[in-house]
């Protein structure tokens, strides 16, 4: 390290003789954990403690010595990485592992002196740590209110910090910052970590026409540049994300950092009911998976890791998934132990998910395009639009969604993270005939006509095709439009939420059809040859806006999502129309503690 002594002031100087670089000497990742002094958590699986420790080691070699002495210090300094990529299930706990990450990695740099001055920056200089999400929902709602409960509740920190909206500033000009992947970029920023959360969500195609689209190889090429350029031997890259599907970027990055490594093939009978004896006929389910054991790497100071979610996070066992492997085994072996299907196959595996998303029986449009009575926008909430626009060929489709609510979706016993319920509220389409074009004026006129019913339209996007013109006059009107290019991304987002049952729209043929013949082709969502997906592109589009554009409010009131909870709101939306016309007034779910008073006087 190379320092300007004229820059020191004389404590510093004496400090910079004495060898002394601690004004407190940090203690070991454990302690940090489950100390009441610092984040008081339950302890952490051995998979997360390494993932942490290969994701926080920033000291240098000498540091260590101190620390650890001779030969242990020089041990950890040799498992220095730079980079660090983890392919982990669902539910595994990433976000809840990556904010105790930051708050070790936050924790070591103000235990010293002069942080800057320590990696041979000018005094005064920032060291910036960036969490990258994939859009502006996960980057606030998960990540940093994650992070910031860390801190917040810490004993250790207090006093040590100024928390901004989607950042913290710490003392010493330690800085973190909350960010997604479709902002601009940190230009000009020291990083000294950046961690690429669940990029697999990143888009994986130029959907922008712009020459510097904001894939994820264009994200973590320009973000590893920075880190690198500024920290070479101690600035780190973090990638982690379960795989979307084969070959996604996730485990492109995985695989080409690895030279060897040996497979093990792990397997587990599941009974789907404990109490009926060994070898019943359709009461085991038999669940095989792959375990990799890296041997070698074709680079140095990287650590990669592959494990299902039951091996990741201590409070889940494989068992906890005996439903969903029953049900759908390709997607469970995705989502929860990183074997996802072939890349050419289709999109929506399960017809159960799609048909209990869209089983919303009232339409709020009429076959003659008329609004049926019912069809109220509620003053309380913003809706999206996303079209489609076709004139010769394909249908015009124009969908509406928005937030109906958040609820708690529960990631370990001890994290959860807001998730919003989406509502599809209509769907409107028109079919072009060989001696009839699509006259767009309709499609103008009718969602006009939705601003007129009262619905508070936040934004209308359009497909870039043919679309300035109806985008222009929108716009006189007071209605805000930009382009949306629906791709792969967007219908990552939209398959989560149908996945978790946070979905409700309506049930129409057509779009039920082009949803389930959608088909992943060379990392693209289309249709077959023969097929169409107007409608689906309008659907997602609009549930896209509703996720990326509604912030979750700290303030408002949340759900827990149970599977009850589910039913129930599955039930009213299939009747939603009948109990308007009746004027049926459905009573509030009773609250469980009353309900469970209520069984124990029963059996008094």
């Amino acid at each position: 390290m190379v320092v300007n002594i004229m820059d020191l002031n004389f404590g510093d100087l004496i400090d910079l003789l004495d060898g002394e670089e601690f004004d407190e000497k940090p203690v070991d990742l454990k302690t940090f954990v489950t100390h009441p002094d610092y984040l008081d958590l339950p302890p952490l699986s051995e998979y997360q403690y390494t993932l942490i420790e290969k994701g926080s080691q920033i000291y240098k070699e000498s540091t260590l010595i101190k620390l650890f002495g001779e030969e242990e210090g020089k041990r950890r300094y040799k498992q220095t990485c730079t980079e660090v990529i983890a392919q982990l299930g669902k539910g595994s706990g990433k976000d809840y592992t990556s904010t105790i990450s930051v708050s070790y990695m936050v924790y070591l740099l103000l235990c010293l002196k002069d942080p800057a001055t320590y990696y041979g920056k000018p005094p005064g200089d920032t060291i910036d740590i960036l969490n990258i999400a994939v859009n502006a929902q996960q980057a606030n709602n998960v990540f940093f209110k994650g992070f910031k409960t860390r801190i917040e509740r810490s004993p250790w920190f207090v006093g040590k910090y100024d928390p901004k909206a989607s950042e913290i500033r710490f003392d010493k000009n330690v800085n973190v910052y909350s960010g997604h992947s479709e902002r601009e970029a940190f230009e000009g920023y020291n990083v000294i970590a950046v961690i690429l959360d669940e990029i697999s969500g990143f888009a994986t195609e130029n959907t922008t026409g712009h020459d510097q689209a904001k894939t994820a190889d264009a994200i973590y090429d320009m973000y590893r540049g920075s880190v690198i350029s500024r920290f070479p031997d101690y600035g780190k890259v973090i990638l982690l994300s379960f795989p979307r599907f084969k070959n996604d970027p996730i485990q492109k990055f995985y695989d080409s950092v690895i030279a060897e490594k040996e497979t093990i093939i792990r397997n587990e009978i599941l009974k789907m009911d404990e109490d009926l004896p060994d070898g019943t006929i359709n009461n085991e389910i038999l669940v095989e998976w792959e375990e990799d054991h890296i041997i070698s790497y074709n680079i140095p100071k990287v650590y990669a890791l592959k494990r299902p979610t039951w091996d990741i996070n201590p409070t889940k066992r494989i068992q906890d998934f005996k439903i969903e492997f029953y049900k759908n085994m390709p997607d469970a072996l995705g989502r929860f132990a990183c074997m996802p299907a072939e890349a050419v196959d289709a999109f929506f595996k399960s017809r159960e998910k799609i048909e209990t998303a869209f089983n919303n029986t009232a339409l709020a449009i009429d076959s003659f395009g008329r609004f049926e009575n019912w069809f109220a926008p509620d003053p309380d909430k913003e809706y999206f639009i996303h079209v489609d626009l076709a004139q010769k060929h394909d249908h015009c489709a124009v969908a509406m969604a928005h937030i109906n609510k958040w609820v708690n979706i529960k990631v370990t016993d001890q994290y959860s993270q807001p998730a919003p319920i989406v509502e599809v509220d209509a769907v409107r389409y028109w079919t072009p005939t060989a001696d009839k074009s699509v006259d767009f004026t309709e499609v103008k006129d009718y969602i006009l006509a939705l601003r007129s019913k009262g619905f508070k339209i936040k934004i209308c996007t359009f497909d870039r095709w043919n679309s300035h013109d109806m985008m222009q006059q929108l716009k006189q009107y007071g209605i805000n439009t930009e382009t949306l290019s629906v791709a792969k991304k967007h219908y990552d987002d939209m398959a989560m939420i149908v996945l978790e049952e946070r979905l409700k729209g309506p049930h129409i043929a057509l779009l039920i059809d082009e949803l389930l013949q959608l088909r992943i082709m060379r990392d693209k969502v289309d249709h077959p040859r023969k097929g169409s997906k107007d409608l689906a592109d309008a659907v997602c589009g609009s549930i896209y806006n509703a996720i990326s554009l509604s912030r979750f409010d700290n303030n408002q009131e949340i759900d827990i999502h149970t599977y009850d909870s589910v039913l129930y709101d599955r039930d009213f939306g299939k009747n939603k129309e009948e109990e308007v016309r009746l004027n049926v007034i459905r009573p509030p779910k009773m609250p469980n503690e009353l309900a469970n008073a209520l069984d124990r006087m029963m059996t008094i």
